[in-house]
């Protein structure tokens, strides 16, 4: 067997997809490993035992088409059975379009999911300490459904010789081996990821001043005069503990130089990868434009320990989109203080000093209380997939279907996060209460298979289960849709429902057979972002759905001993419809906004003629 991993980026991004390798190679002992990657990036899978050829991909590839289709070409040669696309942009997918790979695996994105055999949901919230990027790498191993236990954590290897050639090299500067040496990742890889240097004076002061140790800077020979600025910006007392000439040749002699250290503080980058692929302990401070959630592996708040501008003022966040937040990197910066997080590196050196990192490493951890995500279903084929995909973060995925006639079961089957219980349908509130008492975790997402998730609403619930003092239950305000249209009226602009509770906390009232109505105990809280609701695509389905309410209500009224008369046939759903087309401005929501307000009339009309009948009988 032969197998191509693609991952043509920077160093850390080489380096934390290496783990593929790594796991392919534990696998399949016997088959050949290849990994493509850009030339620069080599020395960080330099001895990897784990990769048996390093295939370069160079500028001249970028620059060239005719070069880029030669290697191409020298790919589809060695007749690869399986390639694993870890980069997915222009550039691989020319190398897998023309590969003739049986099996080729990337993440599924927009316009491109032809080009692979098996396409895997870009997750978007990390559900244990690894951190984003190494699980979505490892997601894409799942449609191999390798024999081993997954080993997540990247690897450098070193031999004795550069072990050797380090040591000697820190007794020529002299550095103390009685004291803790400190790596300073002194500068992000551009500008908006570099902290400014007046602040990282102050965190390299706040280290010398308190701690007898040895203190490093990383930087590259063109950036000594930043790391000059900051280090005539420390106290001599500090200065006294910096050996600034300190610097590796090359990449490969400051993986070596990072062995011998032990710890890294600083700006997140290819250094605080290096350092962690060690088994070193790691404080970063993120640039305020970077995502944490993703670059933020294997924290563990004692030897792995991270800080954002988020974490302090969340305010400044809100309404700024990922653009604006680069363009105003620097101005947010200046916000994000040494101050802020001043205690919380005090606290990861003084722990880091006594004790040994990797047994922390040991363990993946929850960053949450899990979530239990639910959906009843019945003939849900169209949504089902999509759904499905969308609340992919949740650590447990539960349908609960109604004995679906269409191919709802087979592609809930086919999903590999998701459980699927078939259970008679009663009622929805009696069906609701079947799947609250299947959930093994705390909190509930409870969704219909016509709703979706903005990016924004799924940070939002990941961050709301995190706080401490959380509601018992969160209403969703909802975005109408209607044959793919947004409905602004119509009685829709104010729709909002419970989706999001703790399980123990809230459970539906068996009185309502429809519009099932969530009882709860204790705090409610309001979500910001709105949950889009595909509720209906055409004219037959939306009233077929109305209908049925309808004959579900009659049930209810029933029960109640509701006898019709002339005001519910004839007066109550014209109030209905002029209610909702005048007074909820129906009216502007034109032909469409006329429609759902005389099927919502319907449905009430046919909520007192099901009932009548009912007496009849």
């Amino acid at each position: 067997m032969k197998i191509l991993v693609i991952q043509q980026k920077m160093i850390g991004d080489v380096l934390v997809s290496s783990i593929l390798c790594n796991n392919l190679k534990k696998a399949y002992p016997n088959a050949r490993i290849d990994y493509l990657v850009y030339e620069s990036t080599t020395p960080v899978i330099e001895g990897n035992p784990n990769i048996d050829t390093v295939i370069l991909f160079k500028n001249k590839h970028r620059t060239s088409s005719t070069k880029l289709l030669k290697l191409a070409w020298r790919i589809r040669k060695e007749k690869y059975d399986i390639i694993i696309d870890a980069y997915s942009k222009l550039e691989s997918w020319v190398l897998v379009f023309l590969s003739g790979a049986k099996r080729r695996i990337s993440y599924k994105k927009p316009g491109r999911s032809f080009l692979y055999t098996d396409n895997i949901p870009l997750i978007s919230f990390p559900k244990t300490n690894l951190g984003l990027a190494i699980e979505r790498r490892l997601s894409l191993l799942k449609p191999l459904n390798l024999p081993i236990e997954i080993d997540p954590y990247p690897k450098l290897f070193m031999t004795e010789m550069e072990i050797k050639s380090t040591i000697q090299l820190f007794e020529k500067f002299g550095v103390k081996d009685n004291r803790k040496t400190i790596m300073i990742s002194l500068i992000g890889s551009e500008k908006s990821k570099t902290y400014p240097t007046e602040y990282m004076a102050e965190i390299v002061n706040t280290i010398g001043e308190n701690y007898d140790v040895n203190i490093l800077f990383n930087y590259f020979p063109k950036q000594i005069e930043i790391a000059k600025t900051i280090y005539n910006k420390c106290t001599k007392e500090t200065q006294a503990k910096i050996y600034f000439d300190l610097l590796g040749e090359n990449l490969r002699s400051f993986i070596s130089i990072m062995n011998q250290c032990d710890m890294i503080i600083g700006n997140d980058g290819g250094a605080i990868n290096i350092a962690k692929s060690l088994n070193k302990p790691s404080f970063i401070i993120f640039s305020p434009w970077i995502e944490k959630k993703i670059w933020a592996t294997f924290e563990d708040g004692i030897h792995q320990v991270s800080v954002h501008l988020k974490e302090f003022k969340s305010k400044l966040f809100e309404t700024y989109s990922e653009k604006e937040l680069k363009e105003k990197t620097q101005e947010l910066y200046a916000q994000f203080k040494p101050e802020l997080f001043r205690d919380l590196l005090i606290k990861f050196i003084d722990t880091n000093i006594q004790q040994n990192p990797i047994s922390s490493l040991l363990n993946i951890k929850p960053i949450r209380l899990p979530l239990s995500a639910l959906i009843i279903t019945y003939n849900e084929q169209k949504h089902i997939q999509e759904v499905l995909e969308d609340i992919d973060f949740a650590d447990e995925i539960i349908v609960v279907d109604s004995y679906s006639t269409d191919k709802t079961v087979d592609l809930v089957d086919a999903f590999p996060n998701a459980k699927l219980i078939q259970h008679a349908f009663v009622d929805y509130s009696s069906q609701r209460n079947f799947a609250i008492q299947c959930a093994q975790n705390p909190w509930i997402l409870f969704i219909d298979a016509d709703e979706r998730f903005t990016t924004e609403l799924k940070d939002e619930v990941i961050e709301t289960i995190q706080q401490t003092e959380a509601a018992s239950a969160y209403l969703f305000y909802r975005i109408f849709m209607f044959e793919d249209t947004k409905i602004n009226f119509s009685g829709w602009q104010t729709d909002k429902i419970f989706r999001l509770f703790q399980k123990d906390k809230a459970e539906y009232v068996t009185e309502r057979l429809v519009h099932e109505k969530l009882k709860v105990k204790g705090k409610i809280g309001k979500l910001k972002h709105k949950l889009i609701h595909f509720s209906y695509t055409d004219y037959e389905s939306y009233k077929s759905k109305m209908v049925s309410y309808g004959k579900l209500k009659a049930k209810e009224e029933f029960s109640k001993g509701l006898r019709p008369n002339f005001y519910h046939f004839y007066l109550h759903p014209a109030y209905k419809f002029l209610y909702q087309f005048i007074i909820r401005l129906g009216f502007l929501d034109g032909k469409k906004g006329a429609i759902i307000c005389y099927l919502n009339a319907l449905s009430v009309f046919v909520r007192y003629q099901e009932l009548e009948k009912m007496r009849g009988k």
